[in-house]
């Protein structure tokens, strides 16, 4: 039985996982944590069975239970909601997908559970990779068995397991760009970068296409499947990706120039209002400020909020904690909010 203290957190028309007040008070009351876990046991299982397959299948094939699965999930949550920021305008269902994956990898993919395969098989699925990216596709079973010089049979063997080591690799690397670059939206997902990207020629069709599939939502095991290539391609064309993007930005290029100077207006407005403020606005609090400064409020899209709140954020760690208080400041947000509304607007 529910605790008097979550019926009077919940809300009829709001689902547990979008109740940011009872997250925020599961953040700080364990027993409530537990009641919350406990209370979206099948919201666990469907993450799980979107991102990983049929849950009876999962147990069978790793020889583990339910009962396993879920309690990796929990510390997922857990994870997520040590880390989660209430002030940045995301949602708590999305955040959370990422550490739950990664702790049901961690039990399904344990070094004394993952199936070891023989050096030759191993060296057998790096042939088939350089072979995908070669020829830009997935082959038949029975060419690429041709192409390797081994029995179609044999191929099948290696190519079931290389699909879930292909798989769990891709997460691992997918972390590896959340915490060595800032953020892997801004520097490739972000919709203002990207439309430059698409019609610039630092990147190739095939890098086009993935990024245009990104930008839908799609993710990479999903991509992967569309354009019948392995994980793996998919994320090492990611990885190439951002290289290519980091490279850019490190030569100051025309392009990175434009994409930086674009919203320059906007993000000072912002970044002086945060110091007024001291602390980084979230993304509703920006775009009301837009719309009071004359700014045209619907020419900037959500992902342009979070955009101009991602250069905010990096400014203010770039400089000094006590730049732009108050007294120090030269342009303050009222004397923007007197510049004529025409000429703010985009």
């Amino acid at each position: 039985m529910l605790s008097q203290r979550y019926l009077r957190l919940r809300k009829e028309s709001i689902k547990d996982m979008h109740n940011i007040d009872l997250i925020h008070a599961c953040k700080e009351d364990k027993e409530l944590l537990g009641e919350f876990l406990e209370e979206n046991k099948e919201f666990l299982f469907s993450i799980i069975k979107h991102y990983k397959g049929n849950v009876e299948e999962l147990c069978f094939k790793f020889r583990v239970t339910e009962e396993e699965l879920l309690q990796h999930a929990y510390i997922g949550v857990i994870s997520a909601l040590q880390e989660f920021d209430f002030h940045r305008g995301f949602k708590f269902t999305t955040f959370v997908v990422r550490p739950i994956i990664w702790e049901i990898n961690q039990l399904l993919y344990n070094d004394s559970r993952f199936v070891r395969l023989s050096r030759g098989a191993v060296e057998q699925i790096k042939r088939m990779i350089a072979i995908e990216e070669k020829l830009g596709y997935r082959p038949s079973e029975e060419e690429m068995a041709k192409l390797l010089a081994i029995p179609v049979e044999r191929y099948k063997e290696i190519a079931r397991f290389s699909d879930e080591i292909e798989h769990y690799h891709a997460y691992e690397n997918f972390e590896m760009i959340d915490h060595n670059c800032s953020n892997i939206e801004e520097h490739v997902v972000d919709k203002v970068y990207v439309e430059h990207l698409l019609g610039s020629s630092i990147c190739n069709d095939f890098e086009k296409t993935i990024m245009k599939l990104i930008m839908e939502g799609i993710n990479n095991t999903q991509i992967a499947e569309r354009l019948q290539v392995y994980p793996m391609t998919i994320n090492r064309a990611i990885m190439r990706i951002r290289n290519k993007v980091l490279n850019f930005q490190s030569n100051k290029t025309d392009l990175q120039q434009h994409v930086t100077s674009k919203y320059d207006r906007e993000i000072k407005l912002i970044e002086e209002e945060s110091r007024l403020r001291n602390k980084l606005m979230c993304v509703s609090e920006i775009a009301e400020l837009l719309k009071k400064s004359g700014f045209n409020r619907p020419a900037y899209s959500n992902r342009i909020l979070y955009y101009i709140r991602q250069k905010v954020s990096k400014k203010w760690q770039d400089q000094p904690a006590n730049a732009g208080k108050p007294g120090q400041k030269a342009n303050s947000v009222r004397d923007v909010q007197q510049l004529n509304p025409k000429q703010n607007a985009r």
